[in-house]
């Protein structure tokens, strides 16, 4: 019986680092997606799921290697092996999480033997239990079994510009992997995503154990700084520098959007540093809404005026 460090073909001093890069070459050969409807691929990427699963885990790692394969297939995951000690007719057997199993009925047998951690042994100990003495032996929790389990759901950051967030974008990341192993994914950015929302790309996270599925990879959204704004929540602001005698008089000065550039009303007697709203024109809010575009009015004045325009100012001065 091939044991888990054969299964991964390393050798048993194999150091973390050497267990995953193994573990990783393997799963994506023998995957269930890359080859369907191969049962032995799929046998084969069960066991080296479960060789993974314990040799990845310090804790687990060192109880296989104390008690070997094939005692650790029977079930003494956390005890000696049998021989190593004798039931007596009250055994109890505690767990990680501080709680108990019982069992009785243990005719002909002295001594005692204490075992911990038996969350761990899954259902198999119960079953071994159940082949020596004819019965079906449950604790408190009930026999437990171990089936396939999906990855972890990993988690990327990515800053997109103000726009793409009004327009939506195609986007190409390249994420790299714990051993060095670099993938270039496609991300479709959709319009109206909010900062602080996630695009999940399913079945991109961490590899399945047992034969499981992957988890999925979420991409955190952030917004990258714009010059040309200043932000305020889902508001923006924009200087607007407006002629002197548009501010008097009225009319329409051009005002750049996220979307472009469109013209803005300019009401008579505009002063400087009055905000006019464009409504809409910020940032996604939610729920298909957005926030507003404020346009903050600079009035330019002429640098130099002859003596008829210094004339026409002399006369506005009654107006002030």
């Amino acid at each position: 019986m091939a044991d888990y460090y054969q299964i991964l073909g390393i050798g048993s001093n194999a150091s973390e680092k050497e267990v995953k890069s193994a573990y990783r070459k393997l799963a994506k050969k023998y995957h269930p997606d890359v080859n369907p409807g191969d049962k032995a691929a799929e046998e084969r990427f069960k066991q080296i799921s479960e060789a993974y699963e314990v040799l990845s885990d310090k804790k687990l790692r060192e109880q296989y290697d104390r008690v070997g394969h094939a005692a650790w297939k029977a079930g003494w995951k956390n005890a000696p092996p049998p021989g190593a000690g004798n039931f007596s007719g009250d055994g109890i057997f505690g767990g990680k999480d501080g709680q108990t199993r019982s069992y009785y009925g243990f005719p002909g047998f002295g001594g005692s033997v204490r075992f911990d951690g038996v969350e761990d042994l899954g259902g198999s100990f119960e079953d071994l239990l159940g082949g020596l003495f004819g019965q079906r032996f449950r604790g408190r929790r009930g026999s437990t079994s171990r089936g396939p389990a999906r990855g972890e759901d990993r988690i990327s950051q990515m800053n997109i510009g103000m726009r793409e967030a009004v327009q939506g974008s195609q986007r190409v990341i390249t994420l790299t992997d714990d051993d060095g192993e670099q993938q270039t994914l496609a991300v479709s950015i959709p319009a109206g995503v909010r900062e602080g929302q996630k695009i999940r790309l399913s079945g991109k996270g961490a590899p399945g154990r047992r034969g499981g599925p992957p988890g999925d990879l979420l991409i955190e959204i952030g917004y990258e700084p714009d010059a040309r704004f200043t932000r305020e929540g889902d508001d923006l602001t924009i200087e607007v520098e407006v002629p002197f005698s548009v501010a008097a008089l009225g009319g329409e000065a051009t005002v750049e959007t996220l979307e472009g550039t469109v013209e803005l009303r300019i009401p008579p007697g505009t002063q400087g540093g009055q905000r006019l709203r464009l409504r809409g024109k910020g940032l996604p809010a939610g729920g298909g809404s957005r926030g507003d575009l404020y346009a903050r009015v600079r009035i330019r004045v002429p640098k130099r005026l002859d003596a008829e325009g210094k004339k026409l100012v002399e006369k506005l001065r009654r107006y002030e």
